[in-house]
């Protein structure tokens, strides 16, 4: 566990530290965590700001109920605890999840940007003495990443306290001061106290339940898929870098086609959409040769041993967008019908996997939607044929 403090530490206060201090051994100044008491309640009648990420529907939501953690000196001597003026309490709120590897999800995780002026607080707790913390789960400085509880249920919350500072001995002295000088660093970052250069105390509070309720039917989404054949030098770059049976193709066959698509939000709410980054299979293409019939291209079983499941925000009237060629899409889709020179018409069936969002598009309030099947328009393209050498090994 040392090991693992020691490290948040190294993150948390500066963008690098050098190489060195890795090394040093850290002085651990407060008492152990035994005596440290850590509550968490929830705050129904907060008076803490909503902010740009918890207006409408998302207020009622978990993520944007508002908590107090209070931390109690359950210890025998006084302790002086610091923190940087411009910086809140480094507090992270866990959600119990028994499939995870520790049983439980981070919820919510305080920013730690550089921040000006480096002043610290010195705060001073008695034996029985206490501070409070009060947040929402998301908040300007709680950015929605992680395990967002939205869907309506009943989730256990905890609360981890991480805490720099010194204890007081003899009883009375100011431990603190000595140690919150600025100092210049040999590693061209900020001046910084000594009191940075600790093990810290990591306090865990007791579980409580909370509930997230149902949301209204905020109705059906409405997304549409475009494509169009994508600008130069855009589609010079991706030709490149598909091989080189690609690189010197002038972008005429269809296997060397960098198409550009658009997922558009036609409806009147924020909403997020989600794929996979090797197992996606949103995007399906189909192609029309002169005998009329659309047909679909076969997909290849393929290794997916990093499967990255990531959201896309989209606002009312905006869109998602990007470039693709056929023979890069995750499913590895098997391209060679269409190797022959000839006239080919080509649509995309899209499955969307989208949820309704906050106001700012910053997390989801719902689950995702079924998928929802949508078709782009069609473009005819005159292709030339294309005969494959070394690029199917170098996709």
């Amino acid at each position: 566990m040392r090991v693992f403090r020691t490290a948040v530490l190294v993150l948390s206060i500066a963008s690098a530290l050098p190489n060195s201090i890795w090394a040093s051994s850290f002085p651990q100044l407060l008492p152990d965590t035994g005596s440290f008491a850590l509550t968490i309640r929830e705050d129904p009648a907060s008076s803490l700001p909503l902010g740009p990420s918890c207006g409408g529907e998302a207020a009622q939501t978990l993520a944007c109920r508002a908590f107090v953690v209070t931390l109690r000196n359950v210890g025998t001597h006084s302790v002086h605890l610091s923190r940087i003026s411009c910086h809140e309490p480094v507090v992270t709120f866990e959600m119990k999840e028994p499939d995870s590897s520790s049983g439980w999800l981070p919820a919510s995780q305080v920013l730690r940007p550089r921040c000006t002026p480096w002043v610290y607080e010195n705060v001073r707790l008695r034996p029985g003495g206490t501070t409070e913390y009060k947040t929402r789960l998301v908040s300007p400085n709680r950015p929605p990443e992680g395990f967002v509880p939205v869907a309506p249920s009943s989730y256990t919350v905890r609360a981890r306290w991480m805490l720099w500072g010194c204890t007081e001995n003899p009883e009375g002295t100011d431990c603190l001061a000595p140690l919150q000088i600025l100092k210049p660093n040999s590693w061209d970052g900020p001046s910084m106290g000594d009191v940075e250069i600790q093990d810290p105390v990591e306090v865990v509070s007791k579980e409580i339940e909370v509930n997230s309720p149902a949301l209204p039917d905020l109705g059906p989404l409405k997304l549409g898929f475009e494509i169009s054949i994508a600008p130069e030098p855009e589609a010079i770059e991706m030709r490149k870098r598909l091989g080189a049976s690609c690189a010197t193709d002038p972008g005429t066959s269809i296997e060397c086609t960098v198409f550009h698509y658009a997922i558009r939000n036609l409806g009147d709410r924020p909403v997020r959409n989600g794929r996979n980054s090797c197992s996606d299979s949103s995007i399906e293409p189909e192609y029309r040769t002169d005998d009329g019939e659309w047909k679909q291209l076969n997909s290849r079983l393929q290794a997916c041993t990093a499967n990255i499941y990531f959201e896309t925000p989209i606002l009312p009237g905006g869109a998602e967008e990007g470039n693709f060629t056929l023979s890069a899409l995750a499913p590895d889709f098997d391209t060679s019908p269409l190797y022959p020179a000839g006239k080919y018409e080509i649509h995309i069936r899209f499955y969307s996997n989208a949820c309704w969002a906050s106001a700012d598009a910053s997390f989801c309030i719902t689950g995702p939607k079924e998928q929802i099947e949508a078709f782009s328009n069609v473009l005819t393209i005159n292709a030339t044929a294309f005969t494959a050498t070394s690029h199917r090994n170098e996709k």
